[in-house]
């Protein structure tokens, strides 16, 4: 018997914000539905079914409920969704809500919400992208917990996704740092991290034919075993003590020196600068400007420039932690299209 997720104890800790990371098909979206739907039930709990984007909302909402009913739960209750509402028996218990046009909606009541799902938080950075840049996201999901909220101080989220990536927008703009082996529960104050495995649905997977197909593959360890596949260490590494510092790229209010090893022709990227001239330092969006920066489209045909994207693309740079890595991906797409 397969033991799906479960809320339950996750929830015993009593923290806000709970992020659940797990297998794929694990249960994660199934099993938090369930018990928003019980609490429902039982105490007339609202609560948000959040995605990014519209057209996720239109694509997920029609089939919602359809994996509690063919499990036979809640056999007696008419659980369906229709327009921006979740319905049980023709009466509201939730609301289905688009992060990327939630600021438009600051004047709707959600005094009885307890409860949100935000389905699919992290992003693979192919086929889905966060909001804005940098951890703008964060910002725009913070005012809408703000918005359900007020000064109740008691709606839990519920955020879930698959193991993309450890260092992602939430996790870090929340100072979430863990390595494996990971515990199950990961408690940091009103921040609980839940790393779901069960070994049921890995033995039940394990006898599939597609599991079998792909077993020992990089999508297997990711989709069955948890492993953070984003988080390649390949380009993790610290600058040697003679690399000479070259310029300063300002991103999203981060600031990394880049260094080079001239007779190797490598480059590094820290946190650390190697000069406090400013002439020296680019900025890669308007925000990013200060006095004295250079944006980057005045630089963007020069020499160093050039030479700096060439060795991107010919896997010449090197960063020194994921953190770095994970944040000049999207700064490095600004590089090479801007015009």
């Amino acid at each position: 018997m397969i033991n799906w997720f479960s809320p339950n104890e996750m929830l015993t800790y009593n923290s806000l914000f709970n992020f659940v990371v797990g297998d794929r098909g694990g249960g994660k979206s199934y099993g938090t539905l369930k018990y928003c739907v019980q609490q429902y039930k039982k105490r007339g709990c609202e609560f948000i079914y959040l995605r990014r984007y519209e057209r996720e909302l239109d694509d997920s909402l029609p089939t919602l409920f359809d994996a509690l009913k063919k499990e036979g739960e809640y056999p007696e209750d008419k659980l369906y969704a229709k327009g921006n509402k979740l319905y049980c028996n023709d009466k509201v218990m939730g609301y289905a809500v688009a992060l990327s046009t939630s600021m438009k909606r600051k004047s709707i009541n959600y005094s009885n919400v307890a409860y949100i799902i935000f389905e699919e938080f992290m992003v693979d950075g192919v086929t889905s992208r966060y909001l804005g840049h940098g951890d703008k996201e964060v910002t725009i999901f913070e005012n809408l917990y703000e918005t359900v909220d007020r000064l109740r101080d008691q709606t839990r989220v519920f955020f879930l996704a698959n193991a993309f990536s450890m260092v992602n927008i939430y996790f870090t703009h929340y100072g979430l740092r863990m390595t494996p082996p990971y515990k199950t529960y990961n408690r940091r104050g009103d921040i609980m991290v839940c790393i779901w495995q069960d070994e049921s649905y890995r033995e039940a997977k394990s006898k599939t034919r597609f599991y079998n197909l792909v077993k020992d593959t990089d999508f297997a360890k990711h989709a069955y075993q948890n492993e953070f596949y984003l988080d390649s260490t390949h380009f993790i590494k610290k600058k040697p003590s003679d690399a000479e510092y070259h310029f300063c790229l300002e991103y999203m209010g981060n600031s990394w020196g880049v260094w080079v090893d001239w007779t190797k022709g490598v480059y590094f990227v820290s946190l650390k600068s190697g000069s406090k001239n400013t002439r020296n330092s680019i900025s890669l969006t308007l925000d990013d400007n200060r006095p004295n920066n250079v944006n980057i489209r005045r630089v963007r045909t020069m020499p160093f420039m050039l030479a700096f994207r060439r060795a991107v693309d010919e896997n010449n740079v090197y960063y020194e932690n994921l953190e770095i890595f994970q944040s000049l991906k999207e700064a490095i797409y600004l590089m090479r299209t801007i015009t």
